[in-house]
């Protein structure tokens, strides 16, 4: 049996956009300098180099805003950006939409990509993706990782 063509798209942030205050910036360089200090201090000069550099790369790329990504989900798979997840490759999904920035949880197949996130658009109906979905995967709750949460929670 051969399924109908069909495409649902849209164009969505990357990622939710947070402004980070000044606090935030002094905050980052006094653990980075107190990191770098206690790594020369315990004879690891390279480690210490290695967080004033990565604390300086981090503060120039903070405050860029996140870029747009269009997301299609078709009956092949769903592309997000320029990589295509297809269907037979996953596992189930979920749609997190109580989050402020909703979005669809992927479980993958694959042992090194666990969870997939992609960004749902304020654009989206949500009832008829879901639908659409559930031709092809069945439905099954997923959380975004703790890491992601954790990283939220700070600020990142």
């Amino acid at each position: 049996m051969k399924r109908a063509s069909f495409k649902i798209e849209w164009d969505a942030h990357a990622y939710e956009h947070k402004i980070r205050t000044e606090d935030w910036f002094w905050a980052v360089g006094i653990i980075a300098v107190s990191v770098a200090v206690a790594s020369v201090i315990f004879g690891n000069i390279i480690f210490g180099i290695l967080i004033l550099v990565a604390a300086f790369a981090l503060s120039l790329f903070i405050n860029r805003p996140p870029e747009i990504i269009h997301v299609v989900v078709d009956e092949r798979g769903i592309t997000k950006g320029h990589i295509r997840y297809p269907y037979a490759t996953l596992h189930s999904f979920w749609l997190e939409e109580e989050h402020s920035h909703p979005k669809i949880l992927l479980r993958s197949q694959k042992w090194f990509l666990p969870l997939i996130v992609v960004p749902l658009g304020e654009e989206v109906n949500t009832e008829k993706l879901e639908e659409t979905l559930l031709q092809f995967l069945p439905r099954e709750f997923h959380t975004v990782p703790w890491v992601e949460r954790f990283l939220e929670y700070l600020g990142f």
